[in-house]
């Protein structure tokens, strides 16, 4: 088994995106998620407790990927970004939807990682995994849009 988590592709996140909300999803390049206050960071952790990869949204993407998955109106959505934070339900559909992201790592031969916690929007989010998320190189940096949602940012980086 490898000791390190592979890179998923740009087809597995939109894949399991699309059957997961329901909903169209597309997908093109972007550069690296700009630092705010209101990302939100998602740590995964392999078996050992360690950190083996970091996804981070932007607060557009958390609200439209949490809406699509509680069915929520736009308008709705729409608020809560002009508002800067998540509702309630929201932010647990916008949890949800990143912990079954942890699918995406878990290949063959790779080693098996999980949700650990997610941070933001608006709160404390510890050093060490704003520096892994910071970090060039193994990293995909995507923007998404949903349908009937629009569109946000997503990075997913691994060690």
């Amino acid at each position: 088994m490898m000791e390190v988590t592979p890179l998923p592709s740009r087809h597995a996140v939109r894949s399991l995106l699309e059957d997961l909300v329901g909903r169209s999803v597309e997908l093109r390049d972007a550069g690296p998620i700009p630092a705010k206050a209101t990302n939100v960071f998602a740590v995964y952790v392999n078996n050992k407790v360690s950190t083996a990869a970091v996804i981070v949204v932007n607060l557009e993407l958390a609200a439209r990927l949490g809406g699509a998955l509680g069915m929520l109106p736009k308008g709705g959505v729409d608020d809560a970004i002009d508002e800067r934070d998540l509702y309630p339900m929201m932010r647990d559909c916008c949890y949800e939807v990143l912990n079954v992201l942890a699918s995406v790592f878990n290949g063959v031969n790779a080693q098996h990682v999980r949700l650990y916690e997610m941070y933001g929007p608006s709160g404390h989010v510890p050093g060490d995994v704003q520096k892994f998320a910071s970090m060039p190189g193994n990293r995909v940096d995507i923007r998404l849009s949903v349908a009937g949602y629009g569109d946000g940012l997503m990075s997913v980086i691994v060690r």
